[in-house]
């Protein structure tokens, strides 16, 4: 956007705020109108049906409020200020969000020591595309089931009831897609894991080797001698693609489905895939009694975990419960900064699969016992 525009429209949010309902009102024409003339897709946007009557439900409802505690007249005035307000932020939120990326707002925030702020505009404003089509789905679901369009005019609280259920929906899958791209300043806190062991991060992209490495080196600590627990999440693939997890206990070998990929919009945890609860119950299984001495594998924590959920509870326990000679956790490169913080870990090596020369297996068995001095892929964090 160019500088005039950008006058124009902040200076329509500023008069939106006004205590005058004609500044109000020609703040909203200023903003739809520029928005015309620059972006009419995002304006026939605002405008559809669906997005109005959720405006107009919620001016309808501050108005309502109103007029119960202070009267008709003043109600009615209140509740006609807020829906042209929300006309204004609506449609330049619009223009706003085809225009600046979240990546964009969030460097900018953060060399102003505001990061979480930047985050939450630009899930905000990314996130105004899918809600806007998710309006239009439900609005259109709600006058079928309501048998005609004035029916549906008549049953706007449960619109409005499954629109905010929507509403939730989509905002945790935003946090998830940060969580994914390593931004965690959204992320629910977690009980730190502490380990009290060295603690080898494996890292690597997708598709790097992160699991069949895990393989190879519970194989070759078992013929050091070790006694290995914990669990490895290899993927299913179907016709050359990878359509999900399994999960399988070390140990005993016991293996069930975890996770199967789905159509979009249809996944859990702000992923494109379901889990299986049976999944998880066999991960806390090869949680639940580990023997002393043992070295712990989990294969892997993602972005569930370092929100508090997956296989996060069962981890923090066996770590609390047992007495473990070395753990090693598999976790995607972009989410390194985020689990070393969360691990919070006096002794932590990272092995980056794509840095690493010579033998993998060997490096992360040799980091077990001490970092090499200037081995690549290596990073001590000593606190």
């Amino acid at each position: 956007m160019n500088q005039v525009l950008i006058a124009v429209f902040a200076l329509a949010v500023a008069a939106s705020f006004s205590s005058r309902i004609e500044v109000v009102a020609a703040s909203a024409v200023v903003a739809c109108g520029a928005t015309w003339c620059v972006d009419r897709d995002a304006l026939r946007r605002v405008l559809h049906v669906g997005l109005l009557l959720g405006l107009v439900f919620a001016a309808a409802a501050a108005g309502a409020a109103v007029a119960w505690a202070s009267g008709l007249d003043r109600g009615l005035f209140i509740g006609a200020t807020v829906l042209l307000r929300l006309v204004v932020l609506v449609t330049v939120a619009a223009v706003v969000a085809r225009s600046v990326d979240a990546e964009g707002i969030l460097a900018a925030m953060s060399r102003v020591g505001m990061e979480r702020l930047g985050l939450v505009f630009g899930l905000a404003l990314n996130c105004l595309p899918h809600l806007n089509q998710t309006a239009s789905t439900v609005w259109a679901a709600h006058r079928i089931r309501s048998g005609g369009r004035w029916a549906a005019v008549g049953r706007l609280p449960s619109l409005a009831e499954v629109l905010l259920a929507h509403t939730g929906r989509v905002a945790d899958q935003a946090a998830a897609a940060a969580a994914l791209r390593g931004h965690g300043a959204l992320a629910r806190p977690v009980t730190p894991l502490a380990p009290k062991v060295r603690t080898v991060v494996v890292t690597g992209s997708p598709g790097a080797g992160k699991t069949p490495l895990l393989e190879s080196t519970a194989d070759e600590l078992r013929n050091r001698g070790f006694v290995v627990a914990g669990f490895l999440q290899p993927a299913i693939i179907e016709n050359g693609a990878k359509i999900g997890f399994r999960i399988r206990d070390v140990a005993s070998g016991e293996v069930r489905d975890l996770a199967r990929r789905v159509a979009e919009g249809e996944g859990k945890f702000g992923t494109s895939f379901s889990f299986s609860e049976d999944g998880f119950e066999l991960g806390r299984s090869a949680l639940s009694s580990v023997p002393p001495g043992s070295i712990l594998i989990i294969d892997e924590l993602g972005p569930v975990e370092l929100r508090g959920g997956g296989h996060w509870p069962a981890v923090h326990r066996a770590l609390r419960s047992f007495d473990i000679a070395g753990l090693v956790v598999v976790v995607r490169r972009t989410l390194v900064p985020a689990l070393v913080e969360a691990l919070d870990a006096a002794d932590v090596v990272v092995v980056d699969l794509e840095e690493v020369d010579g033998d993998a297996v060997t490096e992360v068995v040799e980091a077990l016992r001490g970092c090499r001095a200037g081995a690549r892929g290596c990073q001590v964090k000593q606190s």
